[in-house]
């Protein structure tokens, strides 16, 4: 199964990679975008590592107080268009770049009288999309552009905890999350002029119009505590992602090749880890326990990564373009 999407992901990679350089070479404009999004990134792994460090084996775990650092200043859009006539219409071909790079860090407090300070370092999501549209013009002043698109969406970071209090722990070795997912979606952009250079425009797209978006995720820890402790956690699962995005703003055509926009821009993701489960090892002084955790913790770990949780960015956006005729 898992063979079968890696060959339907490249199929339709390589297929846009063609679609891409076939219209490159009858192209009549060519417009390069670049666009600054500032705001809070809010993270679906909040709430869920919320729950999971609350809940340890059915017993009472540690408070995790609310996450600091989620402020992320994204540059979107940065690609570009090509658009070429079809018929009626233009036919337009677009790829960007989304890169989401917050410094996410929370305090952990346990019932025992001790405090862990948790840090996601280096926690970056990678997003390639691309997508095909056809865009009318109804009357003098609206278009219209349905379009179809593929996103390849990844999601990582290396989790950095230290204990301190009446035990002391931290975290050593290679401790990292990886997800990734690839889907497609649909959407439409709307623009319509009110005078001459300046325009009302709007975008809206969903990716369940076409369900199974997904993927898989890893995640390995290793914690080295007082009185010889070692825990060792090894998580995996399946990956689902859905993504819903609006915008609506105004556009100033400074000239015929020069462009500015600014407005608001909000995207939500819902993420769930299906199928979750943790083979770890715990090593306590010479006795190590090999396997799965308990019963209760399997239980709620399973109802706790398998939710859906919303991750959810915005809101204003400033962007400019710039056209270049074939």
């Amino acid at each position: 199964m898992l063979k079968r999407k890696l060959i339907i992901k490249t199929l339709m990679l390589l297929s846009l990679f063609f679609a891409f350089s076939s219209l490159t070479l009858n192209a009549k404009e060519l417009r390069l975008n670049i666009g600054f999004w500032p705001g809070e990134l809010d993270p679906e792994l909040e709430p869920r590592f919320f729950k999971d460090d609350l809940v340890e084996g059915g017993d009472l775990g540690g408070i995790n107080l609310p996450w600091a650092n989620k402020s992320t200043y994204t540059i979107y859009p940065l690609g570009i268009q090509y658009f070429t006539p079809a018929g009626s219409g233009n036919l337009v071909f677009g790829v960007n770049w989304i890169f989401y790079g917050p410094e996410y860090r929370f305090n952990r407090i346990y019932p025992f009288g001790a405090v862990s300070i948790v840090t996601l370092k280096d926690f970056m999501i990678n997003d390639l999309e691309g997508e095909v549209g056809y865009q009318l013009k109804a009357g003098t002043n609206f278009f219209i552009t349905p379009k179809i698109g593929g996103r390849w969406h990844n999601q990582s970071f290396n989790y950095d905890e230290i204990t301190i209090g009446n035990v002391f722990g931290i975290s050593v070795g290679d401790n990292q999350f990886k997800a990734s997912a690839f889907g497609t979606y649909f959407g439409v952009d709307l623009q319509v002029y009110v005078q001459n250079n300046l325009s009302f425009v709007f975008e809206y797209l969903n990716t369940a119009f076409f369900p199974g978006f997904g993927g898989s995720m890893e995640f390995k820890t290793t914690t080295v505590a007082t009185g010889n402790i070692i825990a060792i956690t090894n998580q995996s699962s399946s990956y689902e992602v859905g993504i819903e995005r609006f915008k609506i703003g105004l556009q100033y055509d400074i000239d015929k090749t020069k462009h500015i926009q600014f407005g608001l821009r909000q995207e939500t993701q819902t993420h769930s880890y299906p199928g979750y489960i943790n083979l770890g090892i715990v090593i306590d002084g010479d006795r190590a326990d090999i396997g799965l955790d308990t019963f209760k913790e399997i239980v709620t770990d399973i109802i706790f990564w398998q939710q859906k949780e919303q991750q959810t960015k915005g809101l204003l956006y400033f962007a400019f373009s710039y056209d270049i005729p074939m």
